[in-house]
């Protein structure tokens, strides 16, 4: 898969092998990030309900990450797993509390360019755990998922662009970036998507 991702830290190997060897447990945490990216978009639009734009391509977001849940949920029941219980995600309540304002269209645009973030590490940790796993099961899984997240990075970020010059998008996406790039560094010990 050609990533292409704005990323400024790159997940460490050893992070993919701890996945490999632990596959149960990063199988039931995908389960619960994709359930929450669903929200997430859903969250957007009960935000944005006037944002005819947003709305169409955030619900259909939301529906492609239902069906990933169901492609996920039913991997691992075929193996006799259960998806982790709803909680909440250390990595993005960290991101999210580097949010700096409550007004808008700042607001909107931060959400925006989070939520691109949380994909395009999602597909940079597929990604990586593509390049290590034997499941083969596993490996179509990801061979599948990956290149969804990267479009829905995209897609968030055009999204983003939309409200505000590009002259003042760029510095506030390159903060951004350096924010998501700081807490990844201090990651990678356990087999979780974000941990």
């Amino acid at each position: 898969m050609d990533l292409d991702l704005p990323l400024l830290h790159t997940t460490p190997r050893s992070w993919a092998e701890l996945a490999a060897a632990n596959l149960s447990v990063f199988l039931a945490d995908h389960a619960v990030c994709e359930q929450q990216a669903a929200l997430a978009a859903l969250g957007l639009v009960g935000n944005y309900p006037g944002d005819a734009e947003l709305v169409d391509r955030m619900t259909a977001l939301a529906a492609e990450e239902i069906s990933h849940l169901r492609r996920v949920c039913a991997l691992l029941h075929g193996r006799g797993l259960e998806p982790a219980r709803r909680r909440a995600n250390p990595w993005v309540r960290e991101l999210l509390a580097h949010q700096q304002t409550d007004r808008e269209p700042e607001l909107k645009v931060d959400r925006l360019l989070v939520c691109a973030l949380i994909e395009a590490r999602s597909c940079e940790r597929f990604s990586s755990l593509l390049e290590v796993v034997e499941d083969p099961e596993v490996a179509s899984l990801l061979r599948d998922l990956g290149p969804a997240e990267h479009r829905h990075w995209r897609v968030l970020f055009a999204l983003a662009a939309r409200e505000m010059p590009a002259e003042q998008l760029d510095p506030r996406w390159q903060r951004w970036l350096e924010v998501e790039a700081r807490l990844t560094a201090r990651g990678g010990r356990r087999p979780v998507v974000h941990g």
